[in-house]
This record gives structure tokens, C-alpha cells and sequence, in this order.
């Protein structure tokens, strides 16, 4: 049986923050894809058994994934079954008081983004049948953690995030200056808000571009995407390939056609 997946967007008033929500299951054990370095964060809530880390270990039930630097490799569970929340880039600073420093390359039980309050958002979740009104749970909790955490005075920050995410090839001085920022003091704003320089974020966020168009159209070149997004050469693509996922194109591109990743658009609303 090939897992169920489905995908939705949140209501409107979260959605400059939460990208979809989206979910697999499966009556069978499944292999896992490769979770990429990235900029954004996923939380998986497990409604059946967790998964577990690639040293056997068992996961909690409701856990933060954010990659930053480091392929995550996660054990294959039977039964799959879990909900999950995906974070634009920088914004999981908006519903946590956690420091975004303390979550990158992390894997966080959920009790620790929210040590008040997680318990009882767990506890619906593995009571709810209903996967509608699983839903309307976890939107309610965020949107409450949202009101709670939310930094109106960092908007500025997420501007930026938004604009080296949607133009990674920009020079990093020239943002500054449209800014009216010094590059350095640019590039501590970066820091803060997001726990990395804005120039590794925009190599992350090229890398991840380039994979996205590269999956529904397979009859391209990875090479042909790549110039299209930005990389100088051949050369150019492969070496940032490697150097952030410790692979190069040719072992991404099987995983990528097959539709094993972690970056499938939308699907289809939960049955």
C-alpha cells in the first residue's frame, strides 16, 4: 500500500507564517526520503507509532524538524501516520519563545517549543478521529501561540527573509542598500531572526528552487534548471550540491522523480 498523502493550506490570518499543513499514512512500513538542509521548519505531530533517528531511536510524539546544515536520515514506521506543520522560512520564531539559535539542526520534543501547553494539544490530537477537526485543534493552538509570541517589531527581519527566499542570486550589499542598512548591520538583523548569514540562507534557498522545478518537469537536464536558477555552470551546480547536502545531483535525482521528498505542492484536503 503506497502512503496516503495530503496537503492544505492554513486560514488566512497564518498563512504568512505556516506554509500548509499535510500529513502521510500508511498501513505498511515506508522509507523515508532524505530531509535536505533548508530555511524552513517542519513540526510532526505522530498519531500512531513516531518515527525514529537513524541510530534506532524512538522520536517523540510531537518533535520539530529543522535542518540546517546536515542531511536528517529517519528510520521507516509502521504504521506511518502523523500530521504535520510546515513553517516558512524564519518563521517559527513568531509561535515559540525558544531562540531560533536553539532549534536549528535540533530535534525538539514539541514540549520544549511549548512546555505549557503541549501536552494537551498531543492528547486532542490522539483522541480526535475526525482529521477536519484534528485540524481546527492545531490551528486554534497555533494561532493562540501566535497571538502569544508573535514580534510585530521584527517585520522588517521577515521582509528580508522573504526577499533573499524568492531572490537568492541577489548580492547581499546591494539588499543592504535598499534597506538603508550597512551590510554589517544587515547581516546581524540576518543572524538574529533567523541563525544564519543571509548569504548560506540564499544558497539554501536556491538549492531548494532548483529541486522544486526540477521534479515535474524530469525531461530537463538538472543542469538546464539549474542555469535557469541562477548557478554559473555545471561545475557551479554540482559543487553547491555537495557541499550542502553531501551528495551530488545525480543521487537527488531518482529520489526526486519518484516523488520521494519532502516537497511535493499541495495534494488534496484531508478525507
Amino acid at each position: 500500500m503506497l502512503p496516503r498523502r495530503w496537503a492544505c493550506r492554513p486560514r488566512a490570518a497564518l498563512l504568512p507564517f505556516i506554509d500548509r499543513f499535510w500529513g502521510w499514512e500508511t498501513a505498511q512500513p515506508h522509507a523515508l526520503p532524505w530531509l535536505l538542509p533548508g530555511t524552513g521548519s517542519e513540526c510532526l505531530f505522530h498519531l500512531g507509532m513516531p518515527l525514529k533517528d537513524s541510530d534506532g531511536r524512538c522520536l517523540p510524539q510531537g518533535h520539530l524538524l529543522c535542518p540546517r546544515e546536515q542531511i536528517r536520515p529517519l528510520a521507516p514506521a509502521q504504521p506511518l501516520n502523523f500530521i504535520a506543520v510546515r513553517f516558512r522560512a524564519g518563521q517559527l520564531r513568531h509561535f515559540t519563545a525558544l531562540p531560533f539559535q536553539a532549534v536549528a539542526d535540533q530535534l525538539l520534543d514539541c514540549r520544549q517549543l511549548w512546555p505549557d501547553t503541549a501536552d494537551t494539544l498531543l492528547a486532542a490530537l490522539q483522541c480526535q478521529r475526525d482529521p477536519q477537526l484534528r485540524l481546527v485543534w492545531l490551528e486554534q493552538f497555533l494561532w493562540r501561540q501566535l497571538q502569544r509570541h508573535h514580534r510585530p517589531t521584527e517585520q522588517a527581519q521577515d521582509r528580508l527573509i522573504e526577499r533573499l527566499y524568492y531572490a537568492p542570486n541577489s548580492r547581499i550589499a546591494t539588499v543592504a542598500e535598499e534597506w538603508g542598512w550597512s551590510r554589517r548591520h544587515l547581516e546581524r538583523r540576518f543572524l538574529h531572526a533567523f541563525g544564519q548569514t543571509p548569504k548560506h540562507f540564499a544558497r539554501l534557498a536556491r538549492l531548494h528552487q532548483t529541486l522544486r522545478q526540477w521534479t515535474p518537469e524530469p525531461e530537463r537536464s538538472g543542469l538546464a534548471v539549474a542555469l535557469d536558477r541562477g548557478y554559473s555552470d555545471q561545475a557551479h551546480f554540482i559543487h553547491d550540491v555537495r557541499a550542502l547536502t553531501g551528495k551530488t545531483p545525480g543521487q537527488w535525482r531518482d529520489p526526486l522523480l519518484q516523488g520521494e521528498h519532502y516537497y511535493l505542492p499541495p495534494t488534496r484536503l484531508p478525507e
